[in-house]
């Protein structure tokens, strides 16, 4: 990630907890159908896949002076009812694609969504609603000793500058469409980070240079991403179940849920997901998509993209072409203009009466 109002790499293969469940749905009808036993009506298109994942705390801190990483982010949450705290370390590469080195906390979370185990001993301190220092020790993949330490002004308050959306910069362009929102930041006094007992990032009297800062903290960030790939989709029982809201929806078993909300046609009007840690995304489309059900038609759509609680963060617009076995969408953001240098498309093809593959990946 570019840090404060510029890109934030955070490969959240983590988030893919939360979302890499199978967009399992199985085909059948519309509820309002169902009810009054009419004959099915068309199902609503699964046009994405997305993962979505909320963090009370984030801190971002450059490393000019390593080799390899760029950068380094911490993210933490609150402690849960069994007082346990998830902790989420990442380094950046600084060249080539990119690639990140994740290290969690929980064994099962990073068993399950990628990344290494450590046990991490993490320290908070400062004032709730005001920037949050952080200590941080662990050993890293080579078993060396890793030490982030950040530091505030007691007096320091959080701000709205730099905090929003944040500029995806290229990062993960290759596995999916970023959306990374910071609610609060503050930029930091003083902070070390130190790998095997040396300083990477800047020292405190160190001018920038070219940077817009050395190092900073966020409150309150929530991460999505539409992920690239393909993806089995079936319409019942494990899958999308008919809402009484209008569509469907599907369950995820680690919590949080993906709704189609759609009409009596089968047109989808909004796509909407719900992660487990209170993280939301919602993608609204006007006319809604078509359900196209295997006959041969184009459409236009103007899509809109909102996340947390700020609306509409990214727009564009969405063509359909609608085939008799696969449907093809076309992406095109226009608003902000670094989503606008990144299209995508999505193909949905039928493979047989149950079910259906979503393959969604970056326009060549």
């Amino acid at each position: 990630m570019n840090g404060i109002g510029t890109s934030r790499r955070t490969l959240c293969r983590a988030m893919a907890a939360a979302a890499l469940p199978t967009l399992m749905p199985h085909i059948g009808q519309h509820p309002a159908a169902a009810r009054a036993g009419e004959s099915p009506v068309p199902r609503p298109l699964v046009p994405l896949s997305t993962t979505v994942d909320q963090w009370d705390h984030h801190w971002f801190l450059w490393l000019p002076h390593h080799g390899v990483f760029e950068s380094v982010e911490v993210a933490s949450r609150a402690p849960d009812h069994d007082g346990r705290v998830a902790v989420w370390v990442w380094f950046t590469e600084r060249a080539g694609k990119k690639r990140q080195v994740h290290y969690r906390n929980d064994p099962q979370l990073a068993n399950l969504v990628g990344g290494s185990y450590r046990p991490i001993d993490y320290q908070i301190s400062g004032e709730d609603g005001r920037p949050r220092g952080l200590k941080v020790r662990f050993d890293d993949l080579d078993g060396k000793p890793v030490e982030i330490d950040v530091a505030f002004d007691p007096g320091q308050v959080l701000g709205r500058k730099g905090a929003g959306l944040t500029d995806q910069s290229g990062h993960l362009a290759e596995r999916a469409f970023l959306i990374f929102y910071r609610d609060m930041n503050a930029l930091a006094q003083d902070a070390r980070v130190r790998l095997a007992g040396e300083n990477v990032t800047f020292d405190q009297s160190e001018s920038m240079g070219a940077f817009r800062f050395k190092w900073a903290y966020s409150r309150h960030i929530t991460i999505g991403l539409i992920q690239y790939g393909s993806f089995k989709v079936t319409f019942g029982p494990g899958g999308f179940t008919p809402s009484d809201a209008g569509g469907y929806v599907q369950q995820r078993p680690r919590g949080g849920s993906i709704v189609l909300l759609s009409d009596a046609d089968g047109r989808l009007r909004e796509y909407v997901d719900r992660g487990a840690t209170g993280g939301l995304l919602r993608v609204v489309f006007d006319p809604p998509l078509p359900a196209c059900d295997g006959k041969t038609a184009r459409a236009s759509s103007v899509f809109s993209i909102s996340i947390a609680a700020a609306a509409d963060v990214i727009r564009g617009r969405v063509e359909t072409l609608c085939g008799d076995d696969a449907d093809v969408l076309t992406w095109q953001p226009s608003e902000p203009m670094w989503a606008s240098r990144q299209p995508y498309h999505s193909e949905i093809s039928r493979t047989d009466a149950h079910s259906i593959l979503v393959a969604v990946a970056p326009a060549p």
